[in-house]
């Protein structure tokens, strides 16, 4: 095949423009998979932090009501489900932290350590010291990693929690980094010793569900607001808008990846225009020698083609550079949900960009192959 010869001596005849094209379409490969990773990171690492760091399905108070009253008996309802692994009532509330000079406000959380781990896993983000200790020291903290920072907490110390007319002191027992923004806020108390402060008598805020099966929440949080008069929500409707919004960028982002993908394509036919006009001698004596248009046209999209495996395996491995590279840097966990940028490759993402890019080189080669084979052979062998 005659054609593929000739296509393959114009690539190593115009290393630089080939090197041009080459790059054109591996940055835009590259490009493509880590935006795509970074999206799926962002998207997991929040999908994550709901499922992982907030309860499956949260029990609110009753309309008009501010607590959970009869706390108990919700639990032992809500164990009646086979799904649910954990009920962990929690009281939830504001305060200020004062150790020395350092003030500091604070979300507190009292709860049952047992269900508490159960439910979120708190012993799994320990720094030191044991969660469970809670259940034996009445006035006992775990206190979030930025918080202890904050406020130049170290193991033993104690330190004041106030909330309007009511203090109380504790001692810090254990430092958690959960790897959110909630770290700098954070102070996991026994729930009698929220109570106490809080001054509200027996009762909590919430409770907590964790499910062994993370989409049967809406069965379960329908089943407790038909059997109770409490306020039983899933993960799902409490993430509802985040869930919407990342399906709303979803959507933006591919027109973003098509955009680069077609910007690319420009670059490679502008790079085989300027390869056609150079070799429009050559082109004109082809076809004098017998080469008929189809034959022209054929080597110039072999072209593109030839040109399009090796720079969708360059931006594959440029892409997974980058990943590596962003993975290391540090970002604030407040705005992001983790400490370091997190990019997921997966095989998939790649084959199904590469295969566009492909598609996309194709393309882009057919308009200068057609211009080349409508070259008239006496004009294009008198062009200098």
């Amino acid at each position: 095949m005659f054609e593929l010869s000739i296509a393959e001596r114009h690539i190593l005849g115009n290393p630089k423009m080939v090197l041009f094209t080459v790059l054109s379409v591996a940055l835009a490969v590259g490009v493509i998979v880590v935006l795509i990773g970074l999206t799926e990171g962002y998207k997991q690492n929040l999908i994550d932090n709901t499922i992982e760091n907030s309860p499956h399905v949260t029990v609110d108070p009753k309309l008009d009501e501010d607590y959970v009253y009869l706390y108990r008996t919700l639990s032992s309802i809500a164990r009646e489900r086979p799904e649910v692994l954990a009920a962990s009532p929690r009281l939830v509330g504001r305060a200020a932290a004062k150790y020395k000079d350092n003030v500091e406000g604070v979300t507190f959380i009292g709860a049952d350590p047992v269900q508490e781990d159960i439910l979120l896993r708190v012993r799994e983000d320990m720094v030191w010291g044991d969660y469970y200790d809670l259940r034996f020291k009445r006035y006992a903290a775990v206190v979030g990693d930025k918080l202890a920072e904050n406020l130049e907490l170290k193991r033993g110390d104690d330190f004041r929690l106030f909330r309007q007319d009511l203090t109380i002191q504790v001692k810090a027992v254990g430092i958690i980094d959960t790897g959110t923004g909630l770290d700098s806020t954070l102070v996991y108390l026994p729930l009698e010793t929220a109570q106490i402060l809080l001054g509200d008598g027996d009762v909590v805020t919430e409770m907590g569900l964790r499910l062994s099966d993370i989409y049967a929440a809406p069965a379960v949080a329908a089943d407790l607001n038909e059997r109770t008069r409490y306020k039983a929500e899933s993960w799902q409707e409490k993430s509802r808008d985040i869930l919407d919004q990342l399906e709303t960028q979803q959507v933006y982002s591919v027109i973003f990846y098509i955009l680069i993908a077609i910007i690319a394509g420009f670059g490679i036919a502008n790079t085989m225009i300027m390869i056609i006009t150079r070799r429009t001698k050559e082109i004109g004596i082809l076809m004098a020698m017998g080469a008929d248009r189809i034959s022209i046209m054929k080597i110039f999209v072999l072209e593109s083609v030839i040109l399009g495996p090796p720079s969708a395996l360059l931006g594959g491995g440029l892409a997974y550079v980058a990943a590596k590279f962003i993975g290391t840097i540090e970002v604030p966990a407040e705005m992001y949900m983790t400490d370091r940028m997190t990019v997921i490759l997966e095989l998939d993402t790649f084959l199904y960009v590469a295969l566009f890019a492909l598609i996309v080189n194709f393309l882009a080669g057919i308009y200068p192959a057609y211009k080349a084979s409508r070259l008239d052979p006496v004009e294009a062998i008198a062009t200098e």
